[in-house]
């Protein structure tokens, strides 16, 4: 019965929203029969297409281009320049939404003229604040900035506080995008004051959507949703189209970094169908870009495909860069989850020619590993390690790009804290306050009732106890709580910085060993190549631990089984025939650090020993390791089919550099016990405590 009332309420809540859109619209036929009547004044038309241009620009931008136009050339036959200004103004925003950039410019710098010979200077701070976001949406920031300080210059000047505000807003957004998050938060702060001051409630969705931002960048998560949600809010009520696409993209892609796919997607595909109904190709290739990458990591290739085509086709075709580099990104990787090798270079090359015009270094760093990726596969190992370079450089310039947002970030929230502090204790005035004037009243009310004063003063007394010990309580639990979350949070950035070193160690012993086969490959000798290849393979051995460590996040053990694993496949498997048998034996058995890495150099060793000198070329080759535990005692077993050791052998007198290196790890470094056999084959125990 209970959904029966639901879906009641639904259908009268649907049924309400449809007749509101049908009045709305029913009122702009109205205004635009009024505005188009040759009888009518021309006051009165004009100001029907005014009407109609507020009604329309900012919600289905086709309706607002065609009103604008027509009113743009109603006012130049009149003498009207408040209405002539604002006109170009109108028409010069619908051009930009529908990313028609160029008709956008000339639009405006043409109403900009007009507004300064007439003085118009409402017009001029409007024009100045479109050129503006023109200039940032092509990604001319510099000049952007220039043109809003130019209408708050102008807006101030004049005392025209709608613009004012704007241009605060306008000015935010370009500092927040710079990384001057500090000066961005203070603009928004005095942008959000005035608005309030002066209740101008249009540009509330602007304004939650810019702070939702910083929250992002200081990690502040839940507020950050409270504003984009609150910021939806504002666009709903305002059929502001632009804005709420914007929120619902950005909320979209909050969601996105922490992981709930689902919601980011529903997100996603609300802005999305908003765009695609009010035509605002460039949001719409935003949202599509940021669909393509939500797919791909949903392994929905095809639709990725779909999504990533269509944004980047609109972008290239209206000439716009920005975010163009990230749309290549994401299709580079589309074509190569697709194994359309050819497609995936080329993107990758596009974004990285793009990112060097515009120096965004996140792009290079993904572009340039994506480029050497694909020319160590293709064999070009000298480009592969070039751009190998490029991506160590790059990654560690963002690297310490991240390590100055983060000081950005702590001083951003201590900003926060301090401002609620100041909130709190502005909150204990106010009570101090309202106590006081509480007391007098009970002081002046005495002489009529004394008893019963003194009664009241001695329960208040008690409640104040009470209260007072209770905020004490609170007080004391909030710094600790705050602490808490101190310590948390540089434990955090502890492990962040220890999985770095780990990545980077990892990186640089691949550069080392890309090095090394570059360099065997211009050797002629073949005892030298051969040494530089093992050199290459016990580095790729040692790589294994640090990538292990990385995956994993456990900087103190490694599974050991997987290790071995991993060296089996990185040195028997390419060589591998079908009647070959290489097997690892044993159970998940995690152990310290340096002891695996012991336990690494020594199978590796044995392996490459076997390989060197076990088997004839015909021969059918059998290798078996083993790693068993038993309370804490370790038992490693290898052996092989092979031709085995020579007759009176002995490790500890030998004068090979493998078998040394085997000797001494399991003695000195695992403190353990080795026995050879060489009966059938080699065969060999160590025997060791694991810490």
């Amino acid at each position: 019965m209970k959904y029966t009332y639901l879906l009641i309420v639904l259908f009268i809540t649907g049924k309400g929203l449809a007749q509101a859109e049908v009045q709305k619209q029913k009122a702009l036929d109205s205004a635009y029969h009024i505005a188009t009547n040759i009888t009518k004044s021309i006051e009165e038309r004009l100001n029907a297409f005014s009407y109609c241009c507020w009604k329309s620009v900012y919600s289905d931008f086709n309706q607002g281009l065609q009103y604008s136009a027509e009113y743009l050339e109603l006012a130049k036959t009149s003498k009207n320049y408040k209405r002539t200004s604002q006109a170009y103004h109108f028409l010069g925003h619908t051009y930009m939404m529908l990313g028609e950039v160029d008709n956008a410019k000339n639009t405006l710098i043409e109403g900009l003229n007009f507004s300064i010979q007439h003085k118009t200077y409402l017009g001029i701070a409007k024009i100045y604040g479109d050129l503006g976001n023109l200039n940032n949406s092509i990604g001319n920031a510099s000049l952007a900035l220039n043109y809003h300080f130019k209408s708050l210059e102008i807006a101030n000047k004049h005392e025209i506080n709608v613009e004012y505000a704007r241009s605060k807003i306008n000015i935010g957004e370009i500092y927040e995008a710079q990384g001057q998050y500090k000066l961005s938060l203070e603009t928004f702060e005095e942008a959000l004051n005035f608005c309030i001051d002066h209740n101008y409630v249009g540009y509330m969705a602007s304004i939650y959507e810019s702070l939702g931002d910083i929250n992002v960048t200081i990690k502040e998560y839940e507020t950050a949703e409270k504003n984009y949600t609150t910021a939806i809010s504002y666009a709903k009520k305002l059929s502001n189209n632009h804005r709420l696409i914007n929120a619902l993209n950005k909320i979209g892609e909050l969601h996105l970094e922490l992981d709930n796919l689902a919601k980011a997607k529903t997100n996603y595909n609300a802005a999305l169908e908003i765009a695609a109904t009010s035509k605002a190709v460039v949001l719409e290739a935003n949202v599509r870009t940021n669909l393509a990458h939500l797919h791909l990591q949903q392994n929905e290739t095809k639709v990725a495909k779909e999504n990533i085509t269509w944004a980047i086709q609109h972008l290239e075709r209206l000439n716009i860069k920005d975010n163009l580099d990230k749309a290549y990104v994401v299709a580079a990787k589309t074509y190569q989850a697709l194994n359309q090798k050819k497609e995936s270079n080329i993107y990758y090359n596009k974004a990285y020619e793009i990112a060097k015009t515009t120096n965004n270094i996140n792009t290079l760093k993904l572009a340039s590993y994506g480029l050497a990726e694909a020319y160590e596969k293709d064999g070009d190992l000298s480009n592969a390690l070039m751009y190998y370079k490029e991506f160590n450089d790059y990654n560690n310039q963002i690297r310490n790009k991240e390590g100055i947002q983060d000081i950005i970030r702590i001083e951003l929230q201590d900003v926060y804290h301090q401002k609620s502090l100041t909130d709190s204790i502005t909150k204990a005035n106010e009570f101090k306050l309202l106590q006081y004037e509480y007391e007098k009243k009970e002081e002046r009310n005495k002489l009529r009732n004394y008893i019963a004063v003194l009664s009241i003063m001695a329960l208040i007394l008690i409640v104040l106890c009470v209260t007072y010990y209770y905020f004490q309580n609170k007080k004391i639990a909030l710094v600790l709580a705050k602490k808490n979350k101190l310590i948390n949070a540089a434990l955090s950035d502890k492990e962040i910085l220890l999985k770095e070193v780990h990545h980077r160690v990892k990186n640089n012993m691949q550069v080392v060993s890309s090095l090394l086969y570059l360099k065997s490959k211009n050797i002629e000798d073949q005892k030298t190549k051969d040494a530089l290849i093992d050199s290459k393979k016990r580095i790729d051995a040692m790589q294994l631990v640090h990538q292990k460590m990385y995956q994993k996040g456990n900087y103190q053990q490694i599974d050991v089984l997987e290790y071995f694993n991993d060296i089996v496949d990185l040195l028997l498997k390419p060589i591998k025939l079908p009647e070959d048998s290489f097997t690892v034996h044993g159970k998940e058995l995690w152990l310290d650090v340096e002891q695996a890495q012991a336990l690494g150099f020594i199978l590796h060793e044995l392996i490459a020993n076997s390989l060197k000198y076990a088997w004839n070329k015909t021969a059918i080759r059998t290798v078996d390791i083993s790693i068993i535990k038993t309370e804490n005692n370790i038992q490693f077993s290898y052996s092989d089919n092979g031709k085995g050791l020579p007759e009176n052998f002995d490790i500890t007198t030998t004068k090979s550099f493998g078998m040394k290196l085997i000797y001494s790890l399991s003695t000195r470094q695992l403190l353990g016990k080795t026995q050879v056999n060489n009966t059938n084959g080699l065969a060999l125990n160590i025997t060791f405590n694991a810490r």
